[in-house]
């Protein structure tokens, strides 16, 4: 009986490191006394961010994390009961787990993994409080886009004067 539970916790800790390896992404949350309806909400919530939430017991979770080679994180999973794997924009994710904290006091977020660093609670809020990767391409493109369009409205700006000079030019020869 001893080999077959060393094989399903094998399996799982195999199924958890896959699972760090796809999602670049991972912040550790703390959740012991929130409630299962609030849980699944946050999980749905989540999912629609191309994120999830998996609730992993510690010691699966280190042996885990040790197989990443992600030694560093060892110190978040000691106290984390959750961890969300993100895979795409870590901003939604960040702030959808900050707003639920601040509704739900229980829920503490203990860091996270973030383009290959760890990321402290400080960071996390920074992280939260950040506009979506649109917005700021936006801004970005918009930026960019706004010493151009100065330009042309300065251009366009001397074609209608001398439009004007001409036309009013044309006028009094036509009065004379």
């Amino acid at each position: 009986m001893e080999k077959l539970s060393r094989k399903l916790k094998g399996l799982m800790v195999d199924e958890v490191a896959g699972l760090i390896k796809k999602n670049p992404y991972l912040f550790f949350v703390n959740f012991e006394k929130v409630k299962a309806s609030k849980t699944e909400k946050l999980r749905k919530t989540l999912k629609k961010s191309s994120s999830e939430l998996k609730v992993v017991k510690r010691s699966i979770l280190k042996l885990a994390l040790k197989k990443q080679k992600l030694d560093p994180l060892c110190d978040m999973a000691e106290t984390s009961s959750g961890i969300t794997f993100s895979k795409d924009d870590p901003t939604k994710a960040s702030k959808i787990l900050y707003d639920f904290s601040k509704a739900e006091t229980n829920m503490a977020i203990r860091g996270g993994y973030v383009d290959g660093q760890v990321i402290s609670i400080e960071s996390f809020k920074e992280l939260a409080t950040m506009p979506p990767r649109e917005v700021m391409l936006a801004r970005v493109i918009g930026g960019m886009k706004a010493p151009i369009s100065g330009f042309v409205y300065v251009l366009n700006g001397n074609l209608q004067k001398l439009v004007r000079v001409i036309n009013e030019i044309s006028k009094k020869k036509e009065v004379k």
